[in-house]
């Protein structure tokens, strides 16, 4: 019986340490997928400008927005 309880003590454990291991990683691979494009509210030729190639990530995504009209985001 004792035999069974450390089986069974041993894999909640490792089961735990997984769990805890993948919310961290999404946790840390959140805010990667969330800022992408400009920021609201911000004037998004200016961020265009600084963030050339994010600008040109998203428009590849985002092709109907104003910006990505412009000939300078291509």
């Amino acid at each position: 019986m004792f035999l069974i309880d450390n089986i069974f003590n041993n894999v909640y454990s490792k089961i735990i340490i997984i769990s805890y291991t993948v919310v961290i990683i999404a946790i840390l691979s959140a805010p990667l997928a969330l800022s992408a494009g400009p920021p609201p509210g911000a004037d998004s030729a200016v961020w265009c400008e600084q963030n050339a190639d994010e600008c040109s990530e998203w428009c590849a995504d985002n092709v109907e927005a104003d910006i990505c009209q412009e000939p300078e985001c291509d």
